[in-house]
């Protein structure tokens, strides 16, 4: 089974948009001779800064340094999973002994029950945690990266931790 690391900043709609209206110097220019402490895609730890796609952040101005998890909603799966259970198989069953006339609807409804419990089912078993970097800042806490790795969330975490205590 291969495990795929998916990398994506967690950038506020509304800082998007400022940052849009005015220009954000490219990562490189920013750090440019500062040897990289951890660097991962467009994540990078300097001993004084942390890069994250076109955002820097002061490693001095970092206050505290947490990782949090976010599950997905399940309850929509497991209600489709439950209905499909308690009512779509024994409204089906009796569609499948009543009037011969109902047999294109006992049909209908068997392929949309199928369907529904076993996509809801696929769905809860494909679903992932997102785990994210959170840096305690002046002006208040913020979800700065975020990925379904845990492991590099853990790593990143630890680093930034590290290179702010020697900052």
């Amino acid at each position: 089974m291969a495990v795929v690391t998916v990398l994506h900043p967690v950038v506020p709609v509304r800082e998007r948009e400022v940052e849009q209206r005015r220009p954000v110097a490219p990562p490189e220019a920013v750090d440019a001779g500062e040897p990289s402490l951890f660097q991962a895609g467009q994540v990078r730890v300097t001993r004084e800064r942390l890069v994250v796609g076109g955002r820097a952040w002061a490693l001095r101005d970092v206050r505290q340094v947490d990782t949090v998890r976010r599950t997905p909603k399940l309850w929509p799966y497991l209600l489709a999973v439950g209905l499909g259970g308690a009512v779509g198989l024994p409204l089906l069953s009796w569609l499948s002994v009543t009037v011969a006339a109902m047999r294109g609807a006992y049909e209908v409804g068997l392929v949309l029950t199928a369907v529904g419990l076993f996509s809801s089912i696929a769905a809860l078993l494909l679903v992932e945690e997102t785990h994210y970097l959170v840096l305690g800042l002046p002006g208040g806490a913020r979800r700065v990266f975020g990925s379904r790795d845990a492991q590099l969330i853990a790593r990143l975490a630890g680093t930034v931790r590290q290179a702010r205590s020697h900052a």
